[in-house]
């Protein structure tokens, strides 16, 4: 039997055992419960998945396990720019020529009007319109103040939006009208790849009346004279130094050396009791003016104004004077992409740049808005009939060095060497009475 004393102490130390594993296996509870917590905690974040899908968008997925739904958010993501050309084509009535200057907001250009069409439809930011060397923007040719064109080629980086054609046309105004997009090598430059450009030149006939003859809207062309226009424009056909024939350009420019493939000239058609007829001008690339002072020589020399070895001595050094023909009539027609389309028109990648998807199109904004409104103008203005009665104000002749451009002032040739002729005859005079000839 135990004693009192011991068995206190028997029954103490029990307790203190006990209270011993009471406090582990709620400690232990606890930790475990914390685990728990925390496991819960981590499945309650939604788990995230990234990935792209064919339409370039991010997808998030977000789970919850307590709740057992499922989420998915959409969340579009900038379209990767690609680089492209743009097919349009315009009448440049109203517009001060084709190139942009972004920092100029009085004089309105044709590419303002497209810059500003593909910033709305989110084609390019405002920041590549600002600065468009943002977007590798380059032209394939650059018309002057009142040129049209018939269809004219840009490329440039944007975003390749579905039926950017339509988007874009919509913001457009009549008189410029887009007709495609082609995604293009990243090497492609639209001037450097272009191998020819086509102009046509829109002219009333009585612009060849001969000068010994009435000009009036009533003239008709005759076969000899179309034979002549002919003979005539073939003087071009080639490679030669047409320094003569734009601004700024010294005979020694490398690249005042131009090649001229064809010149056509179209059958006669009336429009308004008037006759028309169109040149068309296919050469490797133009200078500023170019075609302008070609047709205006033509003109002169089938008017009798110009001799007709003229053209063969605007090739040499001398510097001649040949005035610019009015713009209303000049229209780029057609750029030609041969040795890229030769390249990469069929690599399986690439479309070739001969746009025959849009020739419709491109037809009836030529048929219906380009040449109506030439002829109407031409019609109600009369440019042409206006600049024939200054043609023979320019004698197309070599200008002398102590000549100032256009300080001659005389009536045609026969008035300037009549001029020459009063002035020679002067010193001639002068010197007979300082020798004291007149004894």
């Amino acid at each position: 039997m135990l004693s009192p004393t011991r068995s206190s102490a028997q029954t103490i130390l029990k307790a203190v055992v006990t209270t011993a594993s009471t406090v582990i296996q709620e400690s232990t509870r606890t930790i475990t419960e914390q685990k728990e917590e925390s496991n819960d905690a981590d499945d309650s974040e939604p788990s995230k998945k990234k990935f792209k899908d064919d339409t370039e968008v991010e997808v998030e997925t977000s789970v919850t396990t307590q709740t057992t739904t499922t989420t998915t958010q959409i969340r579009p993501r900038p379209l990767k720019k690609r680089k492209v050309c743009v097919s349009f084509g315009y009448c440049g009535a109203g517009y001060f020529g084709l190139q942009r200057n972004a920092k100029d907001k009085v004089h309105r250009t044709i590419e303002d009007e497209l810059v500003e069409a593909l910033v709305k439809v989110d084609a390019i930011p405002q920041a590549h319109a600002d600065d468009m060397s943002k977007m590798a923007f380059q032209r394939a040719a650059r018309t002057d103040k009142g040129v049209s064109a018939v269809a004219n080629l840009v490329s440039l980086k944007l975003s390749p939006l579905e039926n950017l054609t339509e988007l874009v046309n919509e913001q457009l105004p009549k008189q410029i009208q887009m007709f495609g997009v082609k995604r293009v090598a990243a090497s492609f430059n639209s001037k450097n790849s272009c191998d020819a450009r086509t102009y046509i030149y829109i002219l009333p006939t009585y612009a060849f009346c001969p000068i010994e003859e009435i000009t009036s809207e009533s003239y008709r062309v005759t076969s000899e004279i179309l034979q002549l226009i002919k003979d005539v424009s073939n003087e071009y056909l080639g490679s030669h130094n047409f320094h003569n024939f734009t601004s700024g350009k010294k005979f020694t420019d490398p690249s005042a050396r131009r090649h001229i493939f064809s010149i056509n000239i179209a059958d006669p058609f009336i429009e308004e009791n008037v006759e028309f007829t169109i040149i068309t001008i296919k050469g490797q690339s133009f200078m500023l003016h170019q075609i302008r002072k070609m047709i205006s020589l033509i003109i002169a020399i089938v008017r009798g104004i110009a001799s007709r070895d003229t053209i063969q001595q605007a090739y040499n050094a001398d510097k001649i004077d040949v005035p610019k023909a009015p713009p209303l009539g000049l229209v780029l027609e057609k750029l030609h992409y041969d040795r890229y389309d030769k390249k990469f028109g069929k690599d399986g990648q690439h479309e070739a740049l001969t746009w025959e998807q849009a020739e419709t199109e491109i037809k009836k904004f030529k048929e219906d808005i380009i040449i109506p409104h030439i002829i109407k103008k031409e019609i109600t203005d009369k440019s042409m009939f206006k600049w024939l009665s200054f043609l023979p104000c320019h004698h197309f002749d070599r200008l002398l060095p102590f000549y100032p451009p256009g300080a001659y002032t005389g009536v045609g040739r026969g008035l300037y060497l009549l001029q020459q002729q009063q002035e020679s005859s002067g010193k001639l005079d002068d010197d007979d009475d300082e020798n004291g000839g007149d004894e």
